[in-house]
């Protein structure tokens, strides 16, 4: 706990409240009393980041090697904050299920907007790449809102240059603001007709509700047109929707049987996630934090885990600027859209597989 810079500011504002008190006399108590709120605020925050149960380290199955030829190659168009103050972990855990799991290749990452700007989200994924020690995958900035130039954008220029080199090959999972494939698809109108697979998350098919508290639909509705186009493609297009996040939640003893792991990606994981994971346990009254963009990804490493729907759905850009999916249950469509988790605990080991899988990895390389 002394570890954390939320103890010691703190310290610090109790330090100058005491000071203050001093210095001023009768008023410096008023300053003495925030001082006391705020650490009063700040140890219930405390006690919720690391106040979790004793576990022994759970026993996972051991990832068997994929020949090169064999794995899937993939790229990762993300918003990914994990570990800076107050922004969601999601994508940093999705991305470190992929490079963790043998049967995946992840062969580059783009950066789009929405958990923060674009700028924030490339320092993050290069930041969390370095931390790892590893040279592979790449980091492409992307756009960073709907209205950028699709010829200035790095991102859409390597995603087009991408499946020209190898059509009908790229899987494509994007857990963002979806800017950079319709700036790729501005760039090579056959774009889409060159994937092989679109995992998206995004949308919701009705008002996601946790703990009475509404959500925000935070990726389609940032760029309507972008998702529209997203949803028309040519390809397989694959939907992780909204409500589909409350059912893959982690929760106080997943997060301690992932403190009991104690190798580097699962020390990165939870020290990146705690505050998070504090802040998620006090808002929401609901013991953790959603692992949305994990869901989207296990769709497809493990489909069999998830519950999954096809469907037609005729939504209109109207529709998408906030979130909104229109979808036609009486008619099997061409969408598969991800509902939840079907196997909680199939889907949570498969997770702590694929990051113990890296940890090991990591430790050898070091």
């Amino acid at each position: 706990m002394i570890r954390s810079p939320w103890f010691w500011v703190t310290v610090l504002l109790i330090a100058a409240g005491v000071a203050l008190t001093a210095l001023l006399g009768v008023l410096g108590w008023v300053a003495l009393t925030l001082a006391l709120a705020i650490f009063f605020l700040d140890a219930i925050l405390l006690y919720s980041c690391y106040v979790v149960p004793d576990v022994d380290p759970p026993s996972l199955p051991e990832l068997e090697p994929v020949l090169n030829e064999e794995r899937l190659p993939l790229i990762h168009d993300c918003d990914l904050t994990m570990g800076r103050a107050f922004r969601d972990v999601g994508d940093g855990l999705a991305l470190l299920y992929l490079l963790g799991e043998p049967s995946i290749d992840v062969q580059a990452i783009t950066t789009t907007y929405g958990n923060g700007p674009v700028g924030l989200t490339t320092r993050t994924a290069r930041g969390l790449l370095a931390q790892l020690n590893v040279e592979t995958p790449k980091v492409y900035r992307g756009a960073g809102s709907p209205g950028e130039n699709p010829k200035e954008n790095e991102a859409a220029m390597h995603l087009v240059a991408s499946v020209n080199a190898r059509p009908n090959e790229f899987v494509l999972l994007a857990t963002g603001a979806l800017t950079n494939f319709r700036h790729a698809a501005a760039l090579d109108p056959d774009f889409f007709s060159k994937v092989k697979g679109l995992i998206v998350a995004g949308g919701a098919t009705g008002p996601v509700m946790w703990r009475e508290r509404r959500l925000l639909e935070r990726n389609f509705s940032l760029d309507p047109e972008a998702a529209y186009a997203v949803i028309q493609a040519s390809c397989p297009v694959t939907i992780t929707l909204g409500e589909a996040g409350l059912t893959g939640i982690i929760r106080s003893p997943q997060f301690a049987a992932l403190e009991a792991l104690d190798d580097p990606v699962s020390r990165l994981i939870v020290k990146r996630c705690r505050i998070w994971f504090g802040l998620m346990r006090l808002w929401f009254r609901d013991d953790g934090f959603s692992t949305w963009e994990s869901i989207a990804a296990t769709a497809i490493t493990r489909p069999e885990l998830l519950r999954v729907d096809r469907g037609y759905l005729p939504t209109t850009i109207e529709d998408l600027k906030s979130g909104r999916l229109a979808f036609d249950r009486d008619a099997v469509g061409p969408v598969r859209l991800v509902r939840g988790v079907k196997d909680y605990e199939g889907f949570v080991e498969a997770q702590f597989a694929a990051w113990h899988h890296l940890g090991c990895y990591t430790e050898r390389q070091q």
